[in-house]
């Protein structure tokens, strides 16, 4: 009996070591309502978040100021920044050396919502809808929007309720089998919407009335470098092609499951104050923009106000063929890293360390080979 008890805690304490900690993106979640504002260096307010706000957190500005959180007054909801200086977007420069086109199309786009109850109140009467929010009806109208472009798209309906501190975790599990299943992936977006003053996201794009779009990445993970990249991109094609699209960027200091592969963002569509319709109707120009970001385009400048073409046209060079020495694919080993880690750590607990050894070759094997899609031939 002693025996069984001390194999047990010492499987226990080698899994907390061996097995990755949660997904740190819950760390926004806060169950008062309200939001955060955050100020500049001469007291000017920056924008609002409805999460909490850590010192180190990153903000890039609608008109690319970078800045810095150095101290944050938690009773008054306020954080206070530092101007780092001016990021400079990748410049869309005319490209010659463009990928094939049946190259630029490999790899899918993945979509999921962790907060499945989100939603619109004009248009859904509430702010919540447990596990039916109106938030999968924008997923879905940026789904619909993505394919239209001749992207493949896969959104994936799982709830992850309640919105709590544990969403992120539940939906890990969804991110983690829409990679599984989809390979090779080009990117993953979490969809949401915000919930701060709708003034904050109203915007006229193409002379249209619709919702802003903010980006979120978050600070805590390996693929910090590529997914900033890729935000860059977006919002320097939009800025070209729809300006007043894209909001701003936000680095928190979750990961919002953006190590689990590289590519990976967070898009707030509107604000539960907006319309839905008006959240769906920027998920036509975001697709655009992604698509073009992604695999490559030309960017025609608009007016924000009347929609019509300033005759600037400038051709876009897919993001993977503009930095090859990405660290993306990082989160790909990371992800074949966690489920090795499972697969062993399952297999210590259920047969003890005797066993263990003699199993985790052929286990390791098989769960790569599934991870893969490959069958063992007979």
């Amino acid at each position: 009996m002693k025996k069984a008890i001390s194999r047990i805690l010492i499987s226990a304490l080698l899994l907390l070591f061996l097995i990755p900690m949660p997904a740190a993106a819950d760390d926004w979640f806060e169950p008062d309502p309200g939001y955060y504002t955050l100020m500049d260096e001469n007291g000017k307010e920056l924008t609002v978040m409805a999460w909490e706000i850590s010192v180190d957190d990153e903000y890039v500005s609608g008109d690319n100021k970078h800045y810095i959180v150095i101290r944050v007054d938690k009773e008054k909801r306020t954080a206070y920044t530092r101007l780092l200086g001016e990021i400079t977007l990748p410049a869309a420069e005319m490209q010659t050396d463009f990928l094939e086109t049946a190259e630029q199309n490999k790899g899918n786009i993945l979509l999921y919502c962790t907060h499945s109850d989100e939603s619109y109140v004009p248009s859904d009467g509430t702010e919540s809808i447990k596990g039916n929010g109106g938030i999968y009806d924008v997923a879905g109208a940026l789904q619909k929007n993505l394919e239209k472009k001749g992207v493949h798209t896969v959104f994936s309906k799982e709830k992850h309720d309640p919105h709590d501190a544990g969403a992120y975790r539940r939906s890990r599990r969804t991110a983690v089998n829409l990679v599984k299943q989809n390979m090779p992936v080009r990117a993953v977006f979490d969809i949401h919407r915000d919930a701060v003053p709708k003034s904050h996201y109203v915007t006229e794009v193409d002379g249209q009335d619709m919702t802003k779009i903010r980006i979120v990445i978050g600070r805590r993970n390996q693929n910090r470098q590529a997914n900033e990249e890729l935000a860059y991109k977006i919002k320097s094609v939009a800025d070209k092609n729809y300006p007043g699209l894209v909001k701003d960027i936000f680095l928190g200091k979750g990961s919002y499951n953006q190590e689990l592969s590289p590519r990976s963002l967070l898009f707030e569509v509107g604000t539960y104050e907006n319309s839905k319709e008006a959240a769906q109707k920027s998920t036509a120009y975001l697709a655009d923009v992604i698509a073009k970001a992604l695999y490559g385009g030309t960017v025609e400048k608009h007016s924000q106000k009347t929609g019509e073409t300033e005759g600037d046209k400038t051709k876009v060079s897919p993001i993977n063929h503009e930095n090859k020495k990405s660290s993306g694919g990082r989160g790909f080993l990371w992800l074949f890293a966690v489920l090795a880690v499972g697969a062993v750590g399952f297999l210590f607990i259920s047969t003890g360390s005797r066993e263990m050894l003699s199993k985790i070759t052929k286990s390791s094997r098989q769960e790569f080979s599934s991870f893969l899609g490959r069958k063992k031939k007979k």
